[in-house]
């Protein structure tokens, strides 16, 4: 009558919270009529996300009262996890997107792309090139991500600054970033300064090839690229994980979406 398995209710007899109301020497379980309607108030708690102990504890005490108490708490723990799944649904959608459709494009070559506003979680980089430096703010930024936020480091990206436009080789990264949907407006101010807007426009963009190492060559095309079309550069450069260590375990295979926004 209740669809359940035999181990389900050995289970709940062993911990005491649907006992038969008979056993007989052969072992076999007998449960009333009204045992019944005990199962469904099992039933739904389980479905309201509460534990066994904690479903123990409220058939010792029910009443009305306990019960608006109990769905109003399990309501708030199910609407957490149900932003947990839409942040990493939306993460691995981003992922997706970003695989399919850069991977089509040509690599190394410079050219004008229309952006909307996309908005980033950021962690402030300290500019230290060196391995230890960037895997301490990557550390820093997956946590906020994770604790605060609420949501996977992923789609990974920077923030990077030239300070010479001659000279890409001189680089350094100033924030950690990570691509997410727009938080609702109690979501916005928890995050803070921490979630930023890449804004609508015109950018300047070119899918590099390669690691860390080469990047700066890709750098330095599309610096010259803005300049040869008469264009100024108008914020920060955006650098975005394409294919990276989660689809390869070679630099070589590695693509980075690089953007600028630019204006006449």
């Amino acid at each position: 009558m209740c669809n359940v398995s035999r181990e389900l209710l050995v289970h709940y007899d062993r911990i005491g919270l649907l006992k038969p109301k008979e056993v007989t020497d052969k072992g076999y379980r007998y449960y009333s009529l009204k045992q019944l309607y005990l199962f469904d108030v099992i039933r739904f708690f389980v479905d309201a996300g509460m534990s066994s102990c904690e479903i123990k504890e409220y058939l010792e005490n029910r009443s009305t009262d306990l019960f608006l108490d109990t769905i109003d708490a399990s309501l708030d723990k199910l609407r957490a996890q149900r932003d947990l799944l839409d942040a990493r649904i939306g993460m691995m959608e981003k992922m997706r997107y970003l695989t399919h459709r850069m991977g089509g494009f040509p690599k190394g070559v410079p050219r004008l792309s229309q952006w909307d506003d996309v908005w980033l979680l950021s962690t402030p980089a300290s500019g230290d090139r060196t391995q230890e430096g960037y895997a301490r703010a990557v550390s820093e930024h997956s946590d906020f991500c994770r604790n605060t936020a609420g949501t996977s480091k992923f789609p990974l990206g920077r923030i990077v600054d030239i300070p010479d436009p001659h000279d890409a080789r001189d680089f350094s990264y100033t924030k950690i970033v990570t691509w997410v949907s727009k938080p609702e407006r109690a979501v916005c101010a928890r995050l803070g300064d921490r979630l930023m807007c890449k804004p609508r426009g015109t950018y300047a963009v070119i899918l590099h090839q390669g690691g860390t190492s080469s990047v700066w060559k890709s750098y330095e095309r599309l610096l010259a690229f803005v300049r040869d079309e008469g264009l100024q550069a108008d914020g920060p450069i955006y650098e975005l994980d394409v294919n990276s260590y989660l689809m390869s375990d070679s630099a070589d295979d590695y693509l980075l979406h690089i953007s600028m926004r630019v204006g006449s």
